[in-house]
């Protein structure tokens, strides 16, 4: 019997050793069950607060995509739309570089024109010069006839007579020389300045390339009586 006793006492401090061990693992349990419960209380909040930012952000990608794919496409209609304009304008500077070429080959036909213009207006002033000095020639003669060469005065007379004439012929000749020039110099600028840009140059270029001919013909025409010195036989009436 004396051996029972100390069973039981061992018996009974395991068992309360046990009941301890299970007490703690219980708290152990309801400490992890609580802080299971509280981890789980946060991940629903967490879930419920990042809900609305993950259908904001799902909402943002989709529209982002969508104004992406409109910008897209509205950057390739644009981009349609410049190289159409690129290539029209592309033709119509083709056209113009052409026209321009058409109209300089005018130019310089209109030029070369204007420029054989020049020997038939020292053709013109050579013949003006030749008439003038047998007009001269002529009044000389006639004054020198019609004046007794004995006489000083009516020498004297002749002579400023003479120079006179011959200082008139000489500024007509140079004034109708200047005119001539800048009739021509005026000509090359109208044709320069005004040639209109037009296929149709080549045709309007005949009638504008005579005008030269029949501007130079008039002034010849009207400067001949010009230089023919009427006041010449003044002198005659002095005495």
């Amino acid at each position: 019997m004396s051996t029972t006793p100390a069973d039981l006492e061992n018996s009974i401090h395991m068992a309360l050793e046990a009941a301890a061990a299970a007490n703690d693992t219980a708290e152990d349990v309801a400490r992890l069950a609580s802080d299971v419960n509280a981890a789980a209380g946060r991940l629903d909040r967490w879930g419920k607060q990042m809900k609305p930012v993950m259908l904001g952000v799902a909402a943002g990608a989709v529209l982002a995509v969508g104004l992406g794919g409109l910008i897209y496409m509205r950057t390739l209609s644009e981009m349609r739309t410049a190289t159409a304009t690129h290539i029209e304008a592309l033709a119509v500077f083709s056209k113009s570089m052409a026209e321009v070429q058409t109209q300089m080959a005018g130019l310089a036909a209109l030029q070369t024109e204007v420029a054989s213009l020049a020997p038939a207006q020292e053709a013109g002033l050579a013949r003006i010069e030749a008439a003038l000095a047998e007009q001269l020639a002529r009044h000389a003669e006639t004054m020198t006839a019609a004046i007794p060469t004995e006489d000083p005065a009516a020498s004297q007379m002749l002579r400023g007579v003479v120079e006179a004439v011959e200082g008139q012929h000489k500024g007509t000749r140079d004034a109708f020389t200047a005119g001539l020039s800048d009739l021509q110099l005026a000509m090359t600028r109208m044709l320069a300045e005004e040639l209109p840009v037009k296929a149709t140059v080549a045709k309007s270029a005949s009638p504008e390339a005579k005008s030269p001919r029949k501007s130079a013909s008039a002034s010849a025409g009207k400067s001949k009586p010009k230089a023919a010195p009427k006041p010449a036989p003044n002198p005659f009436k002095f005495p």
